[in-house]
């Protein structure tokens, strides 16, 4: 099975991420099996977050202090944005690596704590239905669906990014803040889109405004119908659209407008796309500067930006996607004999650029909610560990063995896991399994140097009191006007 990356231990995480961000369509025809899907388009981002649940694990391995005497491996998964490989990369996890059959585990020798992903909602909706069966813990790093936090549904399911309730209220009461009385909604045509359309929608027609559009994105169309709606938005008067959609479905929306030269929007964006480095590719300025939106809390991790830049496709051999995020970082290509002959104009790979330069222009928000989901697993671990028979929260006062534990042992402690990173960060879940809901709003600009950067202009408390949840300081945010004037 391609796709996937592991590390033996006492304990297995599991992780699936979006390596690649996309997959070559292939029209089935219905007389012969499906093909394989062959993903593309490489997701920097996700290949980060990748290597900070491996970085935790790597740092949670040599911390005498939490889980002295167990060692946690990892199986990590590539789900390419496609709703068969999140069930595959799952059931190879729950099967431990053997052939896929669903309730049964034929690795003896290591226990599975849970599985931190999905990205997407709807593939972690797909998971979370089964997982939550056995009462297996999930924790999403992106996956926002509101429908999530019914513990009648998904039991067992938890997130370190908050849910979309709070998002798109604010996104509405973004738009009432700048006066803008006339404007566009796109969304795609998934759980995570439509939920947010309607909550903006209904937000937006309360404080008074009014709605120009509304368009779905067809995220079944290799297309997704990009050219119909660039023809909507070219004819509309409306000048400011609310977008909520993942970046790799506005991408493919974006190619088609910079090819029909739709230009002079103001977008309002949702953070599955508002913080992304995906569209922070310069051919993308034309259309997406000035924008403002959403974006998840940025903060550090300690040692995280070392431990990347020394990776290195001739030292991490075990990493099978290291070559091709080299290629992609570096805009050059890895060689070989026949490449010499057919392409002289390839700009070469050699394994000595610096990704220290790479690292100036990412930012660790994606990371950060990985690496703290791992986190919430290991203390889990630690109380479950640390239990006194006769005080334990099992029948007649019991405690789980960390050797041998089930599942739904584990997700108890996973509920009422409370700590504080090295950073100074406090992690806890709520009732629903969300994090305390607070947001960055950010703003599209040009730097110095001619690159995207997105700038923190303000930020988003849904937990604060109205009239005090969202400050913005206006005078800094450049509108795509090149004014600061709204």
């Amino acid at each position: 099975m391609s796709g996937f990356l592991s590390q033996p231990g006492d304990i297995i995480i599991g992780g699936t991420f979006l390596i690649h961000m996309n997959w070559n369509y292939i029209q089935p025809l219905f007389t012969t099996n499906p093909t394989d899907l062959q993903c593309q388009t490489f997701g920097s981002e996700y290949y980060q977050g990748m290597h900070a649940l491996m970085f935790a694990v790597q740092e949670i391995n040599k911390n005498p202090e939490l889980l002295p005497n167990t060692t946690l491996g990892f199986q990590i998964f590539d789900t390419c944005i496609a709703m068969r490989r999140a069930a595959q990369g799952m059931f190879w996890m729950l099967s431990g690596r053997q052939e896929l059959t669903p309730n049964y585990h034929c690795n003896r020798e290591s226990s599975l704590a849970g599985i931190i992903g999905d990205s997407g909602s709807t593939k972690a909706i797909l998971m979370a239905q089964i997982l939550g069966l056995h009462h297996y813990p999930q924790i999403s790093y992106y996956a926002t669906s509101p429908l999530l936090s019914n513990r009648a549904l998904f039991p067992s399911f938890f997130r370190t990014i908050p849910s979309d309730e709070f998002q798109m209220k604010g996104l509405a009461q973004l738009v009432s803040k700048f006066g803008w009385s006339w404007v566009g909604l796109l969304a795609t045509d998934n759980d995570y889109g439509q939920y947010g359309m309607q909550v903006v929608k209904q937000e937006v027609l309360k404080a008074g405004a009014c709605v120009a559009f509304i368009v779905d994105i067809m995220t079944g169309k290799p297309d997704r119908n990009a050219p119909q709606i660039a023809r909507i938005l070219r004819e509309s008067t409306a000048k400011v659209v609310v977008v909520m959609a993942s970046d790799a479905d506005f991408m493919i929306v974006l190619e088609e407008l910079l090819r029909q030269n739709v230009t002079g929007k103001v977008w309002v964006g949702s953070e599955a796309w508002a913080g992304s480095t995906l569209l922070s590719a310069k051919r993308f300025q034309a259309v997406l500067v000035g924008s403002v939106g959403f974006s998840i809390h940025a903060d550090q991790i300690s040692g995280f930006a070392e431990y990347f830049e020394s990776l290195n496709p001739y030292s991490d051999l075990h990493d099978p996607f290291i070559k091709e995020f080299w290629e992609h970082a570096f805009s050059c290509k890895w060689l070989y004999q026949d490449d010499l002959v057919i392409n002289a104009s390839l700009q070469p790979c050699t394994g000595k650029e610096k990704l220290g330069n790479v690292m100036l222009k990412t930012d660790f928000r994606l990371s950060l909610n990985v690496y703290t989901a791992v986190y919430a697993f290991a203390w889990a671990l630690q109380n479950l560990y640390d239990c006194q028979l006769g005080k334990g929260p099992f029948q007649h006062g019991s405690c789980a063995n960390i050797s041998f534990f089930q599942p739904w042992q584990l997700f108890y402690y996973i509920k009422h896991v409370n700590f504080k990173t090295k950073d100074g960060n406090h992690i806890f879940f709520d009732a629903k399994g969300n994090p305390p809901p607070i947001y960055d709003i950010i703003n599209w600009r040009v730097s110095a140097k001619g690159s995207t950067e997105q700038i923190i202009v303000g930020s988003y408390d849904a937990s604060a009191p109205d009239g005090k949840n969202l400050p913005v300081n206006t005078s800094t945010i450049l509108w795509n006007t090149g004014e600061t004037q709204v």
